[in-house]
């Protein structure tokens, strides 16, 4: 990874694990895998992943004590809310229809939910969630990187092949008869973390747009959560809006 000339390899792991809690995969007051563990992860020395965790502790992500070892002390912040509307049939032809690319499905697996997707999809603490990663690449080279969560019971055993040639809400629609009634979408900008750039076959730290997407029932019911990583040297969002109203 060419990031490494630029970057301590102590502060990338450090982002990475930054990344991790920002997504909720450790939350708040949970304890963060043991030093031996990261060393075992990551191939680096107990040195390089106590200098991570200082830096989480500058950050005030985490608090290390003796007695309870390291724990997670961030709480999600409130965003300023950038909204963009528009036809969503003119978002999904542009994002979905319109460019030439392969998709490479690496992951289909029913596992523990993360917090955050737990409580968008009102999971109990011990049910678990759909989840499936894919890759989209053009030319083989990957441009965008996509995680879907969902109910395990609405998918049954749904393969790789079954989205090759179809996005995930139309093989959702079709195989679940659900009809979907509107989307919440937030958007904003991140850096590429370790597991991203590998994802993304990029430096990291380099600009990413992230997009989160909230699908509903007809009933106003969230039924699927979509995380959209877009590499921002290939994608540019845009918008138009009528001005009549002004």
């Amino acid at each position: 990874m060419t990031g490494e000339a630029f970057s301590p390899y102590y502060y990338q792991i450090a982002e990475t694990l930054k990344s991790r809690i920002l997504k909720g995969h450790y939350k708040y007051d949970e304890s963060l895998p043991s030093e031996s563990g990261l060393e075992s992860e990551f191939g680096v020395s107990n040195i390089t992943i106590r200098k991570a965790l200082s830096l989480l502790v500058q950050d005030g992500l985490i608090v290390r004590k003796r007695a309870t070892g390291t724990r997670v002390t961030y709480k999600e912040k409130d965003r300023v809310i950038i909204k963009i509307s528009g036809n969503f049939l003119e978002w999904y032809d542009s994002s979905y229809e319109k460019l030439p690319y392969e998709v490479e499905v690496i992951e289909i697996a029913i596992l523990e939910c993360p917090e955050k997707i737990r409580t968008i999809l009102s999971l109990g603490r011990h049910e678990k969630v759909w989840r499936m990663k894919r890759v989209r690449k053009i030319n083989g080279e990957p441009i965008s990187f996509f995680v879907n969560h969902t109910f395990p019971k609405l998918m049954g055993k749904l393969s790789a092949d079954h989205f090759k040639d179809k996005s995930f809400i139309k093989v959702f629609q079709e195989r679940c008869k659900i009809k979907l009634s509107f989307i919440e979408q937030n958007i904003n900008a991140v850096n590429a973390d370790i597991d991203l750039s590998v994802m993304l076959n990029t430096d990291f730290g380099v600009p990413l747009l992230f997009s989160e997407s909230i699908y509903y029932s007809s009933d106003k019911k969230p039924i699927e959560v979509t995380h959209m990583y877009y590499r921002g040297d290939r994608y540019t969002y845009k918008a138009a809006f009528q001005l009549d109203a002004i």
